[in-house]
């Protein structure tokens, strides 16, 4: 396996976990609990922008720049529909 398929799971795999902590955290009754799931989902969210963030820089991530123009007609129209 490329380093970048190792990349691409790990990253793929943290947001997952991201997904599975949120849910914990929006499903606990229990203070203790409920602070264990959120340091879990904290960490998982680091851990997620330090393997998308050396995507990038190894270049295995393209990241395109968006034009200002573009993100204003987005706004405007989530603006609208809201």
């Amino acid at each position: 396996m490329s380093e970048k398929e190792e990349l691409t799971n790990y990253l793929t795999l943290t947001k997952s976990l991201v997904m599975l902590y949120t849910n914990a955290v929006v499903e606990s009754s229990n203070k203790n609990v409920r602070k264990a799931m959120l340091d879990g989902l904290d960490y998982n969210l680091e851990m997620q922008e330090e393997i998308y963030q050396d995507m990038v820089n190894i270049g295995y991530y393209k990241v395109e720049d968006v034009n200002k123009t573009e993100v204003d007609k987005l706004c405007k129209k989530l603006n609208q529909d809201c």
